[in-house]
């Protein structure tokens, strides 16, 4: 695969999955701000319950990344199967990069791409996160 191609190929992915994480995070915070669940007439377990949901909604977000990566690297013919694209964009996707399944040189451009778009969301992930716990220890600080 030509390196253009690979870039722009890449370039798809990454937007179409920080398009999902974006539309996740905005959804998120509108329902946060709509429904106050960290006001102060909030009992905590009810703060720890809405915070552990908010966990499981951005891990789900990451795992459908993760799966969109999997499925493009295969509908590209860039790793047979379904075990291998997936392992390959787990590994990838987290920067782990373990070496032991690699892509072929038409690819690797493109499967670059995929640890450049979880570091992205792990780091948009990351500012969500603080701010909702600063938000909380800021309500909650005495």
């Amino acid at each position: 695969m030509p390196v253009l191609f690979q870039i722009m190929f890449g370039s798809a992915v990454l937007l179409v999955c920080s398009l999902l994480h974006i539309l996740i995070v905005a959804r998120l915070v509108r329902y946060l701000r709509n429904h106050d669940h960290f006001a102060e007439h909030r009992n905590t377990r009810h703060q720890i319950l809405t915070v552990c949901a908010l966990f499981l909604v951005l891990l789900f977000s990451h795992t459908l990344q993760i799966y969109i990566s999997a499925f493009s690297l295969w509908a590209a013919g860039a790793l047979p199967g379904y075990e291998a694209p997936i392992y390959y964009a787990l590994v990838t996707y987290t920067t782990v990069g373990y070496g032991d399944v690699v892509l072929d040189p038409g690819f690797r451009i493109a499967g670059a791409m995929v640890s450049v778009t979880g570091i992205l969301m792990f780091g948009m992930t990351t500012a969500f996160v603080v701010g909702l716990f600063s938000r909380i220890l800021g309500e909650n600080a005495p």
